[in-house]
C-alpha cells in the first residue's frame, strides 16, 4: 500500500484492538452486502513503516465543522489568539469536501488492511491533494507528539497501547 491511499480495515482489527469500542466501526450489510464505511486516509509512521496511521474520513462536513468552530471558540475564550484544531481537518477526497477525523485516528498493520478504496469510475487507487496529505500527515503528527506526551484526551482511543501491541506482534 502507497502512502496517501485509502483503505477499509478488517473486523478481525476491531475485535483484537478495539474491546472498549472506542472506534469508528466498519458498518453493517445493507442489502445483503458490505457497505465499505468508513474508509481511512493511511500514512507510514516516522519510525516504523511497517505501521500504519489510518484516519477516518467523513462526509458529515456541517457536523464536524460545529465541532470545530466550537473548539476554536473555547480557545478564544481562554485568550489564545491563533486558535487552532489539529484533531479535525478538511479537504476534498474525489472532488467532495470531507472532515478528517484525526481525533479517531488509531495504527494499524497492513494485516489488518482488507482493501484499498477504490474509484469506480477510474479503477485508481482514491488519493487527495498534496497540500491536503501535507495538512493531515502534518497535524496527525502533531497530536501522536502530543499524546505521547501525556495529552491522551486528544483522541478517542488508546492508541499508543495498540501501536506497542501492533510493534509487539509485528516482532513475533
Amino acid at each position: 500500500m502507497e502512502q496517501g491511499q485509502f483503505c477499509f480495515i478488517t473486523d478481525d482489527y476491531y475485535i483484537v484492538y478495539d474491546k472498549e469500542h472506542k472506534l469508528m466501526r466498519n458498518k453493517e450489510m445493507v442489502d445483503g452486502k458490505e457497505h465499505g464505511r468508513p474508509c481511512f486516509y493511511a500514512f507510514p509512521d516516522r519510525k516504523n513503516p511497517l505501521i500504519l496511521w489510518c484516519v477516518p474520513i467523513s462526509s458529515q462536513i456541517e457536523k464536524y465543522m460545529r465541532i470545530y468552530d466550537h473548539k476554536l471558540e473555547k480557545q478564544r475564550q481562554k485568550g489564545i489568539r491563533r486558535p487552532k484544531c489539529n484533531t479535525i481537518r478538511f479537504g476534498e477526497v474525489m472532488g467532495v469536501k470531507k472532515a478528517f477525523l484525526i481525533q479517531n485516528m488509531f495504527p494499524v498493520t497492513m494485516k489488518y488492511i482488507s482493501e484499498i478504496y477504490i474509484n469506480r469510475m477510474t479503477k485508481e487507487a482514491v488519493r487527495i491533494p498534496q497540500n491536503t496529505e501535507n495538512d493531515i500527515i502534518v497535524h496527525a503528527n502533531d497530536v501522536l507528539r502530543l499524546v505521547k506526551s501525556g495529552n491522551t484526551n486528544l483522541v478517542f482511543s488508546d492508541i499508543i497501547g495498540a501501536y506497542n501491541d501492533l510493534i509487539a506482534e509485528l516482532e513475533q
